[in-house]
């Protein structure tokens, strides 16, 4: 049987997420990236898998990815959101009953 953890906007809900892992799409002959102060990891030869973690932003991401020359053709979120979050209140709830 189901249980109501939360009745609030989508917006709310969303802020509740500590980070966000995004994947961005690097351009072929991109040079090997090093970013200071995110955890990070090279998936391929043009993939980087990036997280950040909400007082973070996602600027510095960027500026530091130019700075060293790397061109980043698309972005977008590893997970779903949604998803992500009822993962992270079902896990939680969980801890609370053990």
């Amino acid at each position: 049987r189901g249980e109501l953890v939360e009745n609030t906007s989508m917006k709310s809900l969303l802020s509740k997420l500590k980070s966000e892992t995004f994947i961005l799409d690097l351009a072929a002959k991109s040079p090997l990236p090093k970013l200071e102060g995110y955890q990070y990891r090279l998936v391929d030869t043009s993939t980087l898998e990036v997280e950040v973690l909400r007082e973070q932003g996602i600027n510095s991401v960027f500026n530091q990815l130019t700075a060293q020359g790397v061109q980043v053709l698309s972005m977008r979120n590893k997970a779903n959101r949604l998803e992500e979050l009822f993962v992270t209140l079902v896990n939680e709830k969980q801890g609370e009953r053990a």
